[in-house]
């Protein structure tokens, strides 16, 4: 019985399913005929939802278990079977993989295959929701500014924001904005202040919550929590078409937006006079309200770290990688960045300067994240904003013209632009952007590319070249190109050989992918304080990989290999 008709059944019966389980409770309270020596204690009763949940599982790990037939196999249905149905998959993964590995107990139906892989992305979720961050600040009702302290220094400043190093304000009387002006200490320390506050500029949008969200809301894409009244401050259609972006390894931590009246900072004057309102510089033109984002504080942009620290060809992989891993991420939640570049990712670095660090796409302000048109943008008149950079533009946003019933797809748009980042990775200019352009988007054919490094792996040579393809049809999803960059990190070495060699089959691959999740849920869960050869980056990866994996596409990320990287 493949899953599908397992469940198909079980939700057809499940008036059945539920009075068999009163039914069951029932007969064991009337067959407790022996004394007890004391009152059992009292245990919360399940909900009705949990009870068919559990039985869904149930189901689940029984189908699954009923294709091994080692002779484990038992043993696994009754040790495993209770852990795996409260939460801890560990067991699960680690025995399913010894009876892969044992040659008899073997999975023979991709749709039963398919059903571990469901277990490996719904553990590795659930492992990742259990992660608390002790920078969100959930328990509190209201943000503003009253619970910030701000650093001396700004930490960047643009055309249209500022980014403050803050910590959260400890109860201090002492510290106090009542007259408007934002607290601020003498240190600048990252450890001092690990958050940064992101003040936006409002020269147009009038003083109001509504106005500014209106005028700002896509800068909140990526946020954990939105501290104002969707109901009260806007209207249906403007938050009701806005895409929300769960959290993820390679896009910035943003803890909480809100709107507060712009502060007297120490030094504003100086560095964004004209963004200040006519209460603290009079010949400002900002208003007095805006909007700010807190967000994790991190070491500064990809653009500075790659001047100041050239990756070697492992690193530009990783990379490379959590990149790939972020538009994947964006894909599949319908959001186009539009303006992805080295300065518009940020790294942090965790494990100290020589080693590869974590990178996460940030400053989403002219991505596409409506849920009515999705990845599609009408593009009836040529003042409709295409998005940021224009040299980074894929070609099929670039060279789109309006008409009535004209529409850009920027379902591929963001994975191209990865595509040329990929030569500042590796040690090359981007050819086109910056100093060393030599390419127009608009113009450019395949065969001008520059030729990628010698020490880059050849899949991966042959992937930036098929991402920066012309015909956007021709790219691989973003998702699959995310798969190709981990297998070529993290796969065998005899799976990535000649084409003439044969393919790994669907078990080895499913033992392969197993051992992964058993190894990442065991030393995942001590906050990655102690991880052995792996680094946060490559743990993370990982975990990337394994909240989505699905085995048809890990068979089409190797076919894709073996076919155009030989």
């Amino acid at each position: 019985m493949s899953i599908r008709l397992a469940a198909v059944r079980l939700f057809k019966n499940g008036r059945q399913l539920v009075r068999h389980i009163h039914k069951s409770k029932i007969s064991s309270f009337n067959r407790a005929a022996e004394p007890f020596p004391g009152p059992p204690a009292p245990q919360p009763r399940p909900s009705l939802v949990q009870q068919v949940t559990q039985q869904a599982r149930r189901v689940v790990v029984d189908a699954v278990l009923s294709r091994v037939t080692h002779s484990v196999a038992a043993d696994l249905r009754r040790k495993v079977t209770r852990q795996l149905l409260f939460g801890d998959s560990r067991p699960f993964f680690a025995l399913v993989g010894v009876s892969l590995a044992s040659g008899t107990g073997i999975i023979t139906k991709d749709d039963q295959l398919e059903a571990v892989c469901w277990e490996i992305r719904d553990a590795v979720n659930r492992s990742k929701n259990l992660r608390s961050n002790q920078l969100f600040k959930e328990d509190l009702p209201e943000i503003g500014l009253a619970n910030l302290e701000f650093g001396p220094e700004p930490l960047a400043k643009g055309c249209s924001a500022v980014v403050y190093p803050a910590r959260w304000r400890n109860e201090n009387p002492e510290a106090s904005t009542s007259n408007g002006n934002a607290h601020v200490d003498s240190s600048n320390s990252i450890y001092e202040y690990p958050l940064a506050v992101k003040m936006m500029f409002n020269y147009d949008a009038e003083s109001n919550a509504s106005s500014i969200l209106h005028a700002m809301l896509r800068e909140t894409v990526p946020a954990w929590s939105r501290d104002f009244d969707v109901v009260q401050v806007l209207d249906y259609t403007a938050t009701g078409r806005l895409s929300s972006l769960s959290p993820h390894a390679n896009i910035v931590e943003m803890y909480r937006v809100f709107t507060d009246r712009i502060p007297d900072i120490p030094g504003a004057m100086d560095l964004y006079p004209d963004a200040l309102p006519a209460r603290i510089n009079p010949s400002g033109s900002g208003r007095n309200m805006s909007l700010f984002l807190i967000m994790k504080r991190y070491d500064g942009s990809l653009r500075d770290y790659i001047v100041k620290n050239p990756p070697s060809p492992r690193v530009g992989q990783l990379l490379f990688a959590q990149l790939l891993e972020a538009v994947a991420h964006m894909k599949m939640n319908n959001i186009a960045h539009r303006d992805l570049k080295s300065d518009n990712v940020l790294v942090d670095l965790v494990d100290g300067d020589d080693v590869c660090p974590v990178v996460a796409v940030s400053d989403f302000g002219c991505c596409l994240a409506d849920t009515d048109h999705g990845m599609n943008l009408p593009f009836s008149s040529p003042h409709v904003d295409r998005g940021g950079n224009a040299a980074l533009m894929a070609p099929e946003v670039a060279c789109a013209r309006p008409g009535p019933f004209s529409s850009i797809n920027y379902s591929q748009a963001d994975l191209w632009s990865v595509g040329t980042l990929a030569y500042e990775l590796f040690g090359m200019d981007n050819p086109f952007a910056g100093k060393g352009a030599t390419l127009y988007n608009r113009t450019y054919k395949e065969e001008d590319l520059p030729a990628l490094p010698d020490s880059m792996p050849a899949p991966l040579r042959a992937l930036v070249y098929a991402i920066l393809s012309r015909n956007p049809s021709k790219r691989p999803s973003p998702e699959l190109a995310a798969t190709i960059s981990q297998l070529v990190l993290w796969a065998p070495s005899e799976w990535l050989k000649s084409r003439e060699m044969r393919a790994p089959s669907s078990n080895e691959v499913l033992q392969w992918l197993l051992s992964l999740a058993t190894k990442v849920l065991c030393e995942g869960n001590t906050a990655f304080s102690n991880r052995g050869r792996r680094t946060l980056p490559e743990y993370q990866l990982i975990t990337s990989l394994l909240s989505r994996v699905k085995l048809q596409q890990v068979r089409q990320a190797l076919s894709w290999i073996h076919l155009n990287s030989m």
